[in-house]
């Protein structure tokens, strides 16, 4: 359980990072209501994260600041509540993670192609609840991965090229991650996906409207890698979360960013903002060369 803990927190870590803020320009804005934010990601296994947080009064942050408070954090945050996903006439109550207020998680949850699961979510601080619904598609497996580093340049440059093939007859998209150790330090040791220490650090999304032909290749440079492996993984994602994803983008940041609720962004979640998503993760752990 402890080790548990420990990937999900480094898992928050990544779903909750920080974005640079521009300087701060006066402007008087109506604001937007107060609901719950609900971000999911879904973890090769049967291990399904939900984060539940509330929107707040974008003129309670000080965005000179570089870290919000503590305070800030216990508004944001929803420590006590209730997360359930539905599929198949099955219910699971996903449980709260110790210590780490508004995380909640399944780690039995099947991930189960052509199924549509419901969520249900709800603040008992507030009283504020929310619903959802996504259908888990195909899944689309990776061909093939490869990693280079080119030490030539005044920094490191490492560049993936990954491949895949494209199901024709029907417009799909995609989500591209790239994750890495979180000691991005540590010497050695090839990558283990059980260990606590995977952490996200790029994203591409991608829409089938832009490939040539059936059989999709592309590359990504990541600067100053300096580990000995990284893990590519790709999902066949739906149209609304391509859209939300792209919103997040930019936007400059990923999921539920405390500094920037999604209130202006697309959304499936009926009742607050965020969205819900399932999707099945191919995966290759790749030794750079």
């Amino acid at each position: 359980m402890k080790n548990l803990q420990l990937k999900i927190a480094v898992i928050l870590s990544s779903l909750l990072f920080l974005n640079c803020r521009p300087k701060s320009i006066a402007i008087d804005l109506p604001q937007a209501e107060k609901k719950l934010v609900i971000s999911s990601q879904v973890i090769p296994g049967s291990i399904m994260l939900v984060t539940l947080s509330r929107s707040m009064d974008t003129r309670g942050f000080n965005v000179n600041e570089d870290s919000i408070s503590q305070d800030i954090l216990n508004q944001l945050l929803v420590d006590s509540g209730i997360v359930t996903i539905s599929y198949n006439g099955i219910s699971d109550t996903l449980f709260s993670s110790p210590g780490i207020p508004g995380v909640f998680l399944s780690v039995s949850t099947p991930q189960i192609l052509n199924t549509t699961y419901n969520l249900y979510a709800k603040d008992y601080n507030t009283g504020m609840e929310v619903t959802s619904s996504a259908y888990m598609l195909p899944q689309v497996s990776l061909n093939n991965a490869t990693a280079t580093i080119d030490t030539n340049g005044v920094f490191d440059i490492t560049t993936i090229n990954y491949d895949f093939t494209d199901p024709q007859g029907e417009d799909n998209w995609y989500m591209v991650n790239f994750y890495a150790q979180k000691d991005s330090n540590s010497a050695g040791g090839g990558f283990d996906l059980n260990e606590n220490n995977n952490v996200l650090k790029e994203t591409v999304i991608l829409t089938d409207k832009d490939f040539s032909t059936a059989n999709y290749s592309d590359s990504y440079q990541l600067s100053d890698w300096n580990q000995d492996t990284v893990v590519v993984s790709i999902s066949n994602i739906s149209k609304g979360y391509y859209d939300y994803l792209s919103a997040r983008l930019r936007s400059g940041g990923l999921f539920t960013s405390i500094s920037r609720e999604p209130v202006n962004h697309p959304t499936n979640i009926i009742g607050g903002y965020g969205f819900f998503t399932t999707h099945k993760p191919s995966i290759k752990i790749v030794r750079v060369n």
